[in-house]
């Protein structure tokens, strides 16, 4: 066999490694058909005519955490990446005046990798226009069974949406939001059925090895 005949035999030998390298899953695993870690959280309206004029939907992002199944972006802005998805709540309640929500933390199967609960963000629409706003359920203490907390929602005659503010952050004093009347100030309350499941604990990340930064003593993170 020629020298050339050799060299072509060894370069269209297909590489070992690559052929048995595991294969990594981005896609959300199948659906769980019998979920039973829940947090069943209501969001209601303060003022009863608000139901008449409003709605409010829900949606969960759910993540895969497990550090070996995130990804580097390549390029000269390199960050990494764990493939996510956002998936609707459907509301439970058939009154206006309040919706209901499960948000499944044992929603899917495990797979190669595992997808978890990370975050769940609302809308409050006006029914009339299809304006809204949005804000988000907050951190992992604002989900502990039982916790309530209020806030409220700011409508400002424009097609682009502002969110929600809460806990110990009002509307701020300001001319963008001061021209915000009463009226299009919409109060909500939000409560975590104490019969919630309790959040799982964190898998480990692509970041567990950094120093995490010192918190302020007196910061405190508004829930919406």
């Amino acid at each position: 066999m020629s020298l050339l005949t050799w060299i072509l035999f060894f370069l269209l030998q297909p590489s070992t490694p690559a052929s048995t390298a595991p294969t990594k899953h981005f896609n959300p695993p199948p659906l769980n058909p019998h979920p039973k870690e829940a947090l069943h959280v209501t969001m209601s309206f303060d003022r009863p005519q608000d139901a008449k004029r409003y709605a409010i939907t829900m949606n969960a992002l759910y993540q895969n955490q497990a550090r070996e199944c995130g990804y580097m972006v390549p390029g000269f802005n390199r960050r990494f990446v764990y493939p996510e998805g956002t998936f609707d709540v459907p509301n439970e309640s058939h009154d206006p005046r309040r919706a209901k929500f499960s948000i499944f933390l044992d929603r899917y199967d495990s797979g190669h990798c595992d997808w978890e609960f990370a975050a769940a963000q609302f809308r409050v629409h006006e029914i009339e226009t299809g304006l809204y706003t949005y804000g988000s359920l907050g951190l992992a203490e604002h989900f502990a069974p039982g916790t309530v907390y209020k806030g409220v929602c700011p409508f400002r005659e424009s097609t682009f949406p502002i969110g929600c503010f809460g806990g110990r952050f009002s509307v701020p004093d300001t001319p963008f939001y001061n021209e915000v009347t009463a009226r299009r100030r919409v109060p909500v309350t939000v409560r975590v059925s104490a019969n919630s499941a309790p959040l799982r604990p964190p898998s480990p990340s692509f970041f567990s090895n950094f120093v995490k930064p010192v918190a302020p003593n007196d910061g405190v993170t508004s829930p919406l």
